[in-house]
């Protein structure tokens, strides 16, 4: 084998082993779901990935997963939990993301669809749920350039869920067939309407925030807790522009 073999090989297995290091979690890194910070406490045997939580309660919360490949895990059980958290089952996958400058962990029913979404946040947990969407934040978020989340979302009626889903297609000019959206939103100034829906483009944030307010549509209303908790006073506006308050 020739020198210059030799050290493409070598090349691409350092570009593999860094891309490779690059898509999983770290011991230290910390994710933000709405109500609770995990921080990843140790990596069991290069697979396991042990994480501990403290929740806007200040309770204690743990955390296991198993690293698959690349960006892919799977939620398994821990010592302390009885139950799945996030919704969804043991040995559903949860998925690393990293893409236009977003970093986040997305966790999928059995049926592969989101269902939660982590925040990776270098913040204490009383900065995430003062700054960021959050069960307790009195804070009214953008849709189009906040990533939200599910105890966030878990606060707002199915018809304010329902305009913010439409809100995201909105602000890129879609035309609704909904008569009471289309009325809605070309009341806005801010409202450009397209000639073309199949042309709307949405980022990585948008996308994310569609699935995660379809999936709070999906939950039945006896079973969402937190429904009308800590609700500031909005417009239909302030969903657009982030207003604090």
């Amino acid at each position: 084998m020739g020198l210059n073999v030799k050290i493409l090989m070598v090349f691409f297995a350092i570009m593999f082993l860094n891309n490779a290091s690059s898509q999983t979690i770290k011991v230290g890194n910390k994710f933000f779901d709405g109500e609770c910070l995990y921080t990843c406490q140790e990596i069991r045997m290069g697979k396991i990935v042990y994480f501990t939580g403290v929740d806007y309660n200040g309770d204690w919360r743990e955390l296991t997963l198993k690293h698959k490949s690349k960006n892919e895990y799977t939620l398994q059980p821990s010592y302390q939990a009885e139950d799945a958290p996030f919704n969804v089952t043991f040995g559903c996958s949860v998925r690393y993301i990293r893409q236009d400058g977003m970093y986040f962990l997305e966790v999928l029913n059995k049926n592969k669809t989101l269902e939660w979404v982590l925040l990776l946040t270098p913040d204490d947990v009383d900065y995430c749920l003062s700054a960021y969407p959050s069960l307790v934040g009195n804070r009214v978020c953008s849709v189009t350039t906040s990533l939200l989340n599910r105890p966030y979302l878990s606060r707002f009626p199915k018809s304010e869920l329902r305009i913010m889903r439409n809100m995201i297609y909105a602000r890129h000019g879609r035309r609704f067939e909904s008569e009471d959206m289309q009325a809605l939103f070309s009341s806005m100034e801010w409202y450009k309407p397209n000639n073309d829906n199949k042309k709307i483009k949405l980022s990585i944030i948008e996308k994310t925030n569609l699935a995660l307010i379809m999936a709070e549509e999906a939950m039945p209303d006896d079973l969402r807790k937190n429904l009308g908790q800590y609700m500031p006073e909005y417009s239909i506006e302030d969903f657009m522009f982030g207003t604090n308050y």
